[in-house]
């Protein structure tokens, strides 16, 4: 059994604490816009909430000793950043008369990078809050131990922090120099992002939601369509986005350092294209067997599920043929690349799985004794590597099985149930119930948040968690 001690209370206090410090200068942002928008109510909202968690936690941090952080102690407090954070960030949200529990899962949405929303209409609420929504998706989308490095001098502190999140950027020494490198390149995208968008005829808040929203493959619209609702164009910029966003941040800092072959010779990169088009090609001839012509919006859909967006088109994926909505499932289980921001099972393991049932079978073709190595590009997988994939991967569809099992148990189809807690699980966002979604039982939508949580931290800090605070000793 592991074992919580109180001094390990305090090292994880202490890393929260400086999480919620940089969320209280985080709203500062929103405060600003809502002035530039004369929403003085929210102005006032965001500036007061900034103020008060910058105050309280800067005090608290006052208290806190700086002390050595292990790998547990970042697991945990990145667990426990992840509920808090969250639940702080529903107040808005409250503020614009939705109840707890809708505010809460529209928080969780935005701050994991779902984009499954209990707003019916986004294009009726203030237009702040549809900001702060794809502002959430955006800061989300990259991490908020990403923000922590930013202010983290601990070098231990940085790297624990750093690979309990799941990110093997190693492009520098410096932790907090790999994280503002990641927010620079981040913020590089979003701009011509929204430029790309302004350029397509979009309006201008709608050009910076979407952006923000889609390069996070979070999913947030500020209206209930979704970026297809101005046309073809919007539509390749919102899709060149998510692949962006399904990409690595190591991956894309090679590409600004010039090394553009990084980007072809990755094997990820070329299994996500490859896949689109298996994909693509698929939706077609189901769409065709179907007489349906819609096949540029099912290739927008394809990319959307893998990418893990949820982005969402005049046709809803719901009117798509079953085997259609079978590839979609599939896609989202799938993901991106690894150290991306998106959710789901990652390419990585995929592949690595992939290759690991191929060494098993051709083994039997070589001399007794031989071995064999998996390969990903010029990275050799280690048989640890090939375990704890297989592991992850059980879990994953163990977890999605009993959420999907629950919501048959309340009444929904089994195909509906699995989709809707896929889509949850692996942060996408696409949602196929078009009767009884908004007024799901408030258990249903706490669960839907569960699977959002457990997505967005990979399972395994939270497992981490639980153990580690089975029994807490002085």
């Amino acid at each position: 059994m592991v074992e919580l001690y109180g001094k390990d209370v305090l090292v994880v206090a202490q890393i929260v604490t400086n999480m919620l410090r940089m969320f209280g200068f985080i709203l500062l942002i929103p405060a600003f816009v809502a002035a530039i928008m004369k929403d003085y109510a929210y102005l006032e909202l965001f500036f007061l909430m900034a103020i008060i968690i910058i105050v309280v936690f800067s005090i608290i941090k006052r208290f806190l000793r700086q002390t050595e952080c292990k790998m547990k102690h970042a697991v945990i407090a990145l667990a426990i950043g992840w509920i808090i954070i969250p639940l702080i960030s529903t107040i808005p949200f409250m503020i614009n008369h939705m109840g707890f529990v809708d505010s809460f899962f529209e928080s969780f949405s935005g701050w994991t990078g779902t984009g499954l929303t209990m707003i019916k209409e986004p294009s009726l609420i203030p237009n702040i809050l549809n900001f702060y929504r794809g502002f959430i998706q955006w800061v989300g989308g990259f991490g908020i131990v990403v923000l922590a490095l930013l202010f983290f001098e601990k070098p231990k502190t940085a790297q624990a922090l750093f690979l309990a999140e799941g990110r093997f950027e190693d492009f520098y020494v410096d932790f907090s120099k790999i994280a503002r490198v990641i927010v620079l390149i981040y913020a590089t995208y979003t701009f011509f992002g929204v430029l790309a968008f302004l350029l397509a005829g979009v309006p201008l808040l709608d050009a910076i939601v979407h952006t923000m929203s889609t390069i996070a493959t979070g999913g947030y619209s500020s209206n209930s369509i979704g970026i297809g609702i101005y046309g073809k164009i919007p539509m390749l910029i919102a899709m060149v986005l998510m692949y962006i966003g399904g990409t690595s941040f190591l991956t894309h800092y090679r590409v600004f350092k010039g090394n553009i072959k990084k980007l072809f010779n990755n094997p990820e990169v070329r299994f996500m294209f490859a896949t689109t088009l298996v994909a693509g090609a698929i939706i077609a001839i189901d769409l065709f067997k179907a007489h349906k012509n819609n096949y540029y919006d099912g290739v927008f859909y394809a990319v959307s599920a893998l990418t893990g967006t949820g982005a969402g088109t005049p046709v809803p994926i719901s009117s798509f043929p079953s085997l259609s909505i079978f590839v979609f499932m599939l896609l989202m289980l799938c993901g991106a690349t690894y150290g991306s921001t998106s959710g789901a099972i990652k390419i990585w393991r995929i592949m690595i799985i992939l290759k690991s049932i191929k060494r098993e079978i051709v083994k039997y073709f070589y001399p007794t004794g031989t071995i064999l190595q998996i390969k990903m590009g010029t990275h050799v997988i280690t048989d640890e590597d090939s375990l704890r994939a297989g592991a992850y991967v059980f879990l994953y569809l163990a977890l999605l099985a009993v959420g999907s099992a629950i919501f048959v148990f309340a009444g929904y189809n089994m195909v509906s149930s699995f989709f809707l807690v896929s889509s949850a699980q692996g942060n996408v966002g696409l949602n196929i119930i078009t009767e009884n979604y908004f007024n799901m039982a408030p258990f249903l939508k706490l669960l839907l948040t569960f699977h959002m949580f457990l997505g967005r931290l990979e399972i395994i800090p939270f497992v981490v968690m639980l153990r580690s605070m089975v029994m807490i000793r002085r």
